[in-house]
Formats: structure tokens, C-alpha cells, sequence
């Protein structure tokens, strides 16, 4: 653990994408479908949803992105078949409802002397706001887990032009920077 935090932010996101890129490659190299689909409809990989409860919302949040993504590239001209990969740097940012409430109390004593003394006592309380017969905390806020790097592997991207047409797309439809991208051509076909 104490290793964990001498990794720098920017170690890590380069250690993620690596990790991304190195599992990518192993998808073309040990995951190739027998039957290449139409333009137009998606891989059997990004149609069908997990149906394990043990995925987190941080994969099933990825794997969303992952769909759409590839859906929408799919529809790019010359871009072929796609593959994308989504990691997230961050997990999701959850902000619920709380009562705030602090309790000001002052007392002053006199003593037989004439000497007097005052006491203040301060009593906060912040609890996150629970509806009636509800076990989930009320949400005021939740966004999006940050994104710390795409892989796109298209069939397409040996093609200069169909490969910034597609880091393109992927860095306005995401709002990230393009460093955050790579776009490799499909090997093996």
C-alpha cells in the first residue's frame, strides 16, 4: 500500500494505459471472432451486457462507454470493424443530501469571590439525509468517473485520415485531451 502512494497521478495513467494497450493487443492476437460483422451492427462483444452481479459500476460504467463509442465509430466511413477500450482514472463521485445543524450553548458562573466564568459548549451535528423507510441516502450529486485513457483499434486506422477522423470523434465525444487516445489499425486480417 505504501508503494501505492509514491506512484505519481501521471505514472499511473501512463501505467493504465499501458495496461490498456496490452490488453487490446491481446484481444486481436487471442480473441478474433470467426465471422466479421456488417458495418453497420455491433461486435456479439458489445451487444451482449454482463450478466454477473459481481461487476462493479466502475466496469459496467466503462463497458457503457465502450458501446457507445463503438457504435458511433462504427458509423464513421472507413472505419471498418472497432474495437474500443475505456479506463477510468477515478471511481464515480457521489455527493448525498446532509443535515446541518450546530447548537451554539454559552453559561457564565459567579463564584463567591466575585470571579465569574463563562463556558460556551458547540454541539454539530451532520447527518446524510435518509428518507423515510429508505435504506439509500438521499442524492443531491453523482458524476461521471474520470476518463484516463481510450484505445481504439479499428480496421481503418492504416488510413492517416480514418485514424484522425476517429481520435477525432473520440476526443469531442468524450471532452478529453488527445493524449488520452490512441488509434492503432487492426492486425491479422
Amino acid at each position: 500500500m505504501k508503494l501505492l502512494k509514491e506512484i505519481s497521478s501521471s505514472d499511473r495513467m501512463l501505467i493504465g494505459l499501458v495496461a490498456v494497450i496490452v490488453i487490446g493487443m491481446s484481444l486481436i492476437y487471442f480473441g478474433k471472432e470467426p465471422a466479421t460483422p456488417t458495418q453497420g451492427t455491433l461486435s456479439k462483444s458489445a451487444q451482449t451486457t454482463p450478466s454477473s452481479t459481481s461487476m462493479t459500476k466502475i466496469g459496467a460504467l466503462e463497458k457503457e462507454l465502450e458501446s457507445k463509442l463503438q457504435a458511433n465509430l462504427l458509423q464513421m466511413e472507413g472505419a471498418g470493424k472497432v474495437h474500443v477500450s475505456v479506463s477510468f482514472s477515478t471511481g464515480l463521485k457521489t455527493e448525498y443530501a446532509r443535515n446541518e445543524n450546530v447548537t451554539k450553548r454559552t453559561s457564565k458562573e459567579t463564584d463567591k469571590t466575585g470571579g465569574t466564568r463563562e463556558t460556551t459548549e458547540v454541539t454539530e451535528n451532520n447527518q446524510v439525509v435518509m428518507p423515510s423507510g429508505s435504506s439509500q441516502p438521499v442524492m443531491v450529486m453523482e458524476d461521471r468517473p474520470e476518463v484516463a485513457g481510450v484505445l481504439i483499434i479499428a480496421e481503418g486506422a492504416r488510413d492517416a485520415t480514418v485514424r484522425e477522423g476517429i481520435h477525432l470523434a473520440v476526443q469531442t465525444l468524450l471532452s478529453i485531451p488527445g493524449t488520452k487516445i490512441t488509434v492503432v489499425p487492426m492486425g491479422g486480417s
